[in-house]
């Protein structure tokens, strides 16, 4: 202090020394900082797509500077394909594999059992996933064209042979596989963008039932049931 009791003007050496610059950044271990780039990344991919994000934009959100994401993650493309590829790949596999559990029916009825719970874990996954599945498509057409052909066609093929075994005579076991992962793809959508109508497990128990039995009527059935019933009096 000085001599009139007011506290001394720190020198210019001790400003220069950091004692009035910003605190640093709090310690986050490597892993943890690592998962909240991913997040942010994922965040920013899905609003400006990938052209349109900037690391700049993602590492502020993330809480650290650009150097520290370019240590995880040299380039924009590497940390795409982290943020968004991989988890969305990881996803589709672990799709795929409960589809397995088809395999056990012997006919469509016991394939619909089996299917009720799997069905609404597919809608919940494809939900989940849907915004980065949109921009891992569509974003950038080479990526969105080699996402497709390397991981989501094949994918989609092995869905359709685990259902050959059940699929009717005269229809493509790989189409059945298309239209299932097209339908999925469709409810999500519109539910995300839309005002669903049902709760999901509705829509999944009528998803099931349209994968399972098809939509159209039996008019064989209509007409014996008429003529059981009588006329009408």
């Amino acid at each position: 202090m000085n001599k009139f009791g007011a506290p001394r003007a720190l020198p210019t050496s001790t400003k220069a020394k950091g004692l009035l610059v910003r605190p640093r950044r709090a310690y986050r271990p490597a892993a943890e900082r690592r998962a909240e780039i991913i997040a942010a990344a994922q965040t920013e991919f899905i609003r400006a797509n990938f052209a349109g994000a900037r690391t700049r934009d993602i590492a502020d959100a993330a809480g650290v500077n650009q150097a520290t994401l370019f240590k995880h993650f040299p380039t924009k493309e590497v940390l795409f394909e982290q943020a968004v590829m991989r988890p969305l790949i990881e996803t589709m596999r672990g799709m795929h594999g409960r589809v397995e559990v088809y395999e056990t029916a012997k006919t469509p009825a016991e394939m619909g059992e089996l299917a009720e719970a799997s069905t609404l874990r597919h809608l919940e996954d494809m939900l989940r996933i849907l915004p980065l599945l949109a921009t891992a498509l569509f974003s950038d057409l080479d990526l969105g064209r080699k996402l497709f052909r390397e991981n989501l066609e094949p994918l989609i093929r092995e869905r359709g042979e685990v259902l050959r075994p059940l699929v009717k005579e005269g229809i493509d076991p790989q189409f059945v596989g298309l239209a299932s992962f097209g339908m999925m793809f469709a409810v999500a959508m519109q539910r995300w963008l839309g005002e669903p109508r049902d709760d999901l497990a509705t829509t999944a128990a009528q998803l099931n039932r349209l994968m399972t039995g098809g939509f159209a009527r039996d008019k064989r059935a209509i007409r014996t049931r008429n003529r059981n019933n009588g006329p009408a009096t």
